[in-house]
């Protein structure tokens, strides 16, 4: 049987070809993370290569033509075929015309999706080549007008370096919105002919869902939750007030905003209204989606709503549609840990799950897996409740359980894994492993070449097994099929602004580090200070700890019927798995968290 041939990742070319070594790779990594650029482009920046090298190099691995478009005079004819908008978006330019073919400069030639998509858009036939981002850019901003693109990065620089708003002025902003709401509200009750008793906040007028106040709210609680980088908003209704509330880092806090008890319903109202639900349906829960652009970022919040005993209490999760660009660097891996989870991704086949209770980033780290995996050659299937995040070149299909086909048949997980196995996938995802059903049709298409990944609700790694079991899937069918499991927990990290040295830490923390087999001669122990910007709490924030299970033949030995928990454990650790609480204790001796945070977390 042919052996084909592993494609060699952006880091293995420059490293194969001998341009860059161990030391400087890894400099080039760090300049990366700095400046949030491609791999190529940080090398250049470093100055690590020149720039004819690094295009040589990478357009002869990917079998491409390169050009240095610093070099070019281009027309400005042919570089306005495309919009402004769309170069910038896809890191593109139209440099030359050849034989009625457009020579399309683009930082990765190999994707084909936006290759095809402008072809079919703009009715023209394209031949990529590749090109610098660096040189993408200016070019960009040579054709479509220099003083334009200054205005933008002036204004893009401008809000970067916005200071982090304090709690002094979040409260000067809302007492003032609470003070216009009120008179808003009162010249509505004079009209009315009718007294607001503040002391009591009786419901004695209902306001208008287009008042231009209960606009000015929405817009206050969106923009403040927004200025806490908040995951949720609740809203809640109690006997004489109405709470609003927003989790930040896991935590709740609440708002600064004090909203008048009468605004309740025509802000539920209105927030139905912005969703598209029913807005005189007030006996059962119902859920929506809201799109906006705030701060110049495209926003997405799911909305659930549910009737309560003091009137309708809504939850809005905040889905920041500009972080599709998921990365696994961005969830806090040891070095170890997240180059077995690339081993693991890169197989053919398989099943790779990621465990751990809700809100613990399951579904990001999904997300930033396909994102590692994704490539034009091969087709990835996504099957989600609800789609989050969009990554382009995945194709996403949103289940609904609610949904009937005929003879008692749902559109659930295991009915678009089934469909799914028609479509010719090379990946697939599934939101979740909840069933019989859905285990056994996973393993069964891992098992016949497809790679799956896929989160289950077990509180470790080494649970997976028996939760499988207990849904009904054979134990020799998860010994064949499952490749690894991930799983993690989110926790707060200390405030860059504030943190400080902590030269003694507690003996019980040296004990727990010794008796978990962690090293803390060249630790640096830090602890919470508080400071304005993590609002004196000294945690701002959050990171994973992970628990990374390789289902090696040992393991695999262990998937038979009636095995514990603890017996498969026994192995995995003598194995090498890192538990949880070991992760985080190493996170704690590179000064990132705190102790207290990991027990916490962990337990």
């Amino acid at each position: 049987m042919a052996v084909i041939p592993k494609r060699r990742t952006i880091e293995e070319i420059f490293t194969h070809s001998g341009l860059l070594n161990e030391e400087t790779l890894k400099k080039a990594q760090e300049e990366c993370k700095r400046s949030g650029e491609v791999l190529q482009q940080a090398i250049l920046d470093a100055g690590l290569a020149s720039k004819a090298e690094i295009l040589r190099v990478v357009s002869r691995e990917w079998k491409v033509r390169a050009v240095d478009l610093s070099e070019l005079d281009i027309d400005p004819e042919i570089g306005k075929i495309l919009p402004k908008q769309l170069a910038k978006q896809k890191m593109v330019i139209p440099f030359a015309k050849e034989e009625g073919m457009v020579l399309l400069a683009m930082r990765d030639p190999r994707d084909v999706f936006a290759v095809e998509d402008i072809q079919l858009r703009f009715g023209i036939q394209v031949t990529p080549y590749l090109a610098m981002p660096s040189d993408i850019r200016q070019a960009v901003s040579r054709i479509h007008g220099v003083e334009e693109a200054a205005q933008e990065t002036e204004e893009e620089e401008q809000q970067q370096q916005q200071p982090q708003v304090s709690q002094a002025e979040l409260a000067e902003d809302a007492q003032e919105l609470t003070k216009e709401l009120l008179e808003g509200l009162n010249a509505t009750a004079a009209e009315a002919g009718v007294q607001v008793d503040k002391a009591e906040m009786e419901d004695i007028m209902q306001v208008d869902t287009s008042a231009p106040e209960v606009e000015k709210l929405i817009n206050a609680i969106i923009l403040e939750a927004l200025r806490f980088k908040a995951s949720d908003i609740h809203i809640e209704p109690f006997e004489k007030r109405l709470l609003i509330r927003y989790r930040v880092d896991g935590a709740l806090r609440k708002s600064t905003f004090k909203v008048p008890f009468t605004f309740r319903n025509a802000l539920i109202a209105k927030i139905k209204i912005m969703g598209g639900m029913n807005i005189t349906e007030r006996r059962i829960p119902q859920d929506g989606r809201i799109a906006i652009k705030a701060q110049g970022k495209p926003y997405e919040f799911r909305v659930n709503i549910v009737p309560t005993v003091m009137g309708e209490s809504a939850v809005l999760r905040i889905l920041d549609r500009s972080g599709a660009n998921l990365t696994l660097d961005q969830l806090g891996f040891l070095p170890d840990t997240q180059q077995r989870l690339l081993e693991s991704l890169m197989k053919p086949y398989g099943l790779i799950l990621v465990c751990g209770p809700t809100g613990s980033g399951k579904s990001f780290t999904l997300m930033a897996a396909l994102a590692a995996v994704r490539d034009p050659e091969e087709k990835i299937l996504t099957a989600e409740n609800p789609v989050e995040y969009n990554l382009e070149g995945v194709v996403q299909v949103q289940v609904n359980p609610d949904l009937s086909l005929g003879e008692n048949k749902k559109f659930d997980f295991a009915a678009a894994l089934r469909a799914f196995l028609r479509q010719d996938p090379d990946t697939i995802m599934v939101g979740e492993i909840r069933d019989e059903e859905t285990g056994h049709i996973a393993c069964e298409a891992a098992m016949t070449g497809h790679l799956v990944l896929s989160t289950i609700h077990t509180n470790d790694a080494t649970s997976v097994i028996g939760r499988l079991a207990e849904m009904g899937v054979a134990p020799y069918l998860i010994g064949s099929t499952l490749e690894c499991v991930l799983a993690q927990r989110l926790i707060r990290t200390l405030c860059k602004s504030c943190k400080e040295a902590d030269p003694k830490p507690n003996s019980e923390v040296l004990a727990v580090l010794e008796e978990n087999g962690i090293d803390y001669k060249d630790a640096t122990f830090m602890k919470p200070k508080g400071c304005p910007k993590c609002g004196n709490k000294g945690m701002k924030g959050r990171t994973a700890i992970h628990e990374f299970l390789s289902m090696t033949e040992g393991m695999r030995a262990m998937c038979k019927p009636g095995v514990k928990n603890d017996d498969i454990r026994a192995v995995a650790v003598k194995e090498g798995m890192r538990t949880l609480v070991q992760d985080g204790l190493v996170k704690v001796t590179k000064g990132l968290t705190t102790f207290e945070e990991i027990m916490s977390a962990a337990k």
